[in-house]
């Protein structure tokens, strides 16, 4: 079906809001009021910004700014009695072409959301019409705390988590903000949304579960990209080619697991019946990366070859995770994923002896999995990986798992709360997602199912060949939200949904992605178009 392109105004008084707004609706004495039972109000400020313009931070991919906004800037800071928080609520609500509708937008790696998050879904949301919201959870967004680097919020002291945090973070301030955002909504236009939505990814996609799972009443229809649901044997996947260097005290070079990456998908990429640097169907790759083991290449320039240091690791990260028995506790990466580039699990940095020519190589990718066990399993923001044995690997996967699945899991099957309140849930995963396996999506989706055979009536799953761990990257379904809009308002329930970009080898993607768990397959003519592909 095609997606609807445009957001009509749902409220007969929209154009009488637009012409009625002045600056002292957006104030903070126009927000008197608004609050919840179990919090206190600490401040509420209002600012109103008009022709906003949005430039996405430099980190991000290059996107076009955002511009031509205007909207009330209404930020609430409260506090739980006797929680020792703070936390930071923002709605932005428009005072131009309200669209009738509210989007709350969700955070991002060790972040609940807030202000340094915006640019994954919020601003999106905002130029569309949408009363947005995010919260900060009350430990902050910057890029530190989102990446991992920065993790003194989750304890109160070395050796102690801090865990009315680490609520706020997994649950709480994420219902709080939406019964917030809503009431400031009818307070700001004098009638509640008509129709309430969620978007998010990765983070926000464990936090779009969430809310189907624990708060199914919150949204009418919720948008939750690549989500990391199994959130402790997530970070296990993250941290396991950094153990499995550890243990084996081998740090290949990132140009030969890179090269390993290329072969796989030189050797799978016809088995969609085209080539064009993806591998649309993993399923039927059977690569082996020890099959290229003294393969040549070129490595930064210099000669070099392909060691089964850099094939162990790459056979172990598509694997999974395992114990010392032996036993592969979660799902491995799909094959033909880069995880070797800087900030990929794989990652490594050398240096070069001047001297002797010889090269010593270490550890340099992502501090999420490596972080997570040391600061909030270990509970020391010090701690490393260095020198690990198997068996304290066994022992920080069973505590990581004992400690946290009921707080920040949200793999619970069981949508049935969620059905009954009429919600609908959509998802897409890249397949070549270098962070969160897409693999454990797709397992998700058939444990839905089988307790309940008529999922698609309430959720839908597609999968992105080539996509990788972001909304806004090379591939995107750029007009996600009406999807779900027309889903939830009009009941036209999608069965592919159009993704466009630009693929490895630099040519034009344009490719409906199908309903899980159909694939694509190449029947001829310009690769680059969607009629090129079906559904099977």
């Amino acid at each position: 079906m095609a997606a609807c392109n445009s957001y009509p105004s749902l409220f007969l008084n929209s154009q009488q809001f637009n012409t009625r707004y002045n600056d002292s609706l957006c104030s903070s004495n126009a927000f008197t009021g608004i609050t919840l039972p179990n919090i206190d109000v600490v401040s509420i400020t209002a600012v109103p910004f008009d022709n906003y313009t949005y430039q996405y931070p430099a980190y991000v991919p290059p996107n076009p700014d955002i511009s031509s906004l205007n909207f009330c800037n209404v930020t609430i800071t409260y506090n739980h009695p006797g929680y020792n928080d703070t936390i930071n609520t923002s709605v932005y609500l428009p005072t131009k072409d309200w669209n009738g509708r509210y989007q709350a937008a969700g955070g991002s790696g060790f972040s609940t959301g807030g202000t340094g998050t915006l640019f994954i879904t919020a601003i999106d949301g905002l130029s569309k019409g949408f009363v947005v919201s995010t919260t900060d959870g009350g430990h902050g967004s910057s890029l530190a705390i989102q990446s991992g680097l920065d993790n003194a919020w989750a304890l109160t002291s070395s050796g102690n988590a801090n865990w009315n945090s680490l609520a706020d973070f997994s649950y709480i301030a994420l219902h709080e903000m939406v019964s917030l955002a809503k009431s400031m909504t009818e307070k700001f236009y004098g009638q509640a949304p008509s129709f309430s939505y969620y978007y998010g990814g990765s983070q926000g996609g464990r936090q779009g579960y969430q809310y189907a799972q624990r708060f199914p009443y919150d949204f009418d229809g919720i948008v939750a990209l690549f989500p990391a649901i199994e959130w402790t044997k997530l970070m296990a996947l993250l941290a396991w080619p950094s153990v499995v260097m550890e243990l084996n005290k081998v740090f290949p070079p990132s140009c030969e697991t890179g090269a390993i990456t290329a072969a796989a998908i030189e050797a799978c990429d016809p088995l969609d019946g085209v080539v064009d640097g993806i591998i649309s169907r993993p399923d039927l790759c059977t690569f082996d990366a020890y099959s290229v083991v003294g393969k040549n290449i070129s490595c930064e320039g210099t000669q070099s070859s392909i060691s089964k240091a850099a094939a162990l690791v790459m056979s172990e990260a598509w694997n999974g995770p395992r114990y010392s028995n032996g036993k592969t506790f979660f799902h491995g990466y799909v094959k033909g994923t880069d995880i070797s580039t800087p900030g990929n699990p794989a990652a490594t940095t050398c240096t070069t002896n001047n001297s002797t020519g010889e090269q010593t190589c270490a550890f340099s990718g992502s501090p999420l999995g490596p972080g997570w066990f040391g600061s909030f399993v270990l509970k020391d923001l010090n701690a490393t990986f260095t020198n690990i044995t198997f068996d304290q690997w066994d022992e920080l996967n069973r505590l990581s798992g004992q400690e946290y699945d009921s707080l920040l899991r949200t793999a619970d099957p069981d949508l049935s709360q969620f059905k009954k309140a009429g919600g609908k849930l959509l998802t897409w995963h890249g397949l070549a997602d270098p962070l969160i396996s897409a693999n454990n999506t797709e397992v998700y989706y058939d444990q839905v199912k089988q307790l309940d055979p008529k999922l698609d009536d309430f959720y839908r799953l597609f999968l992105m060949s080539g996509g990788i761990h972001s909304p806004i990257g090379p591939i995107q379904v750029k007009n996600v939200q009406s999807y779900i809009v027309d889903w939830v308002e009009k009941g036209n329930a999608p069965d592919t949904i159009l993704a466009t970009g630009t693929d490895p080898t630099g040519k034009p993607y344009n490719r409906n992605l199908c309903k899980f768990p159909q694939v694509q397959h190449y029947i001829g003519g310009n690769s680059s178009t969607p009629e090129a592909f079906k559904c099977v």
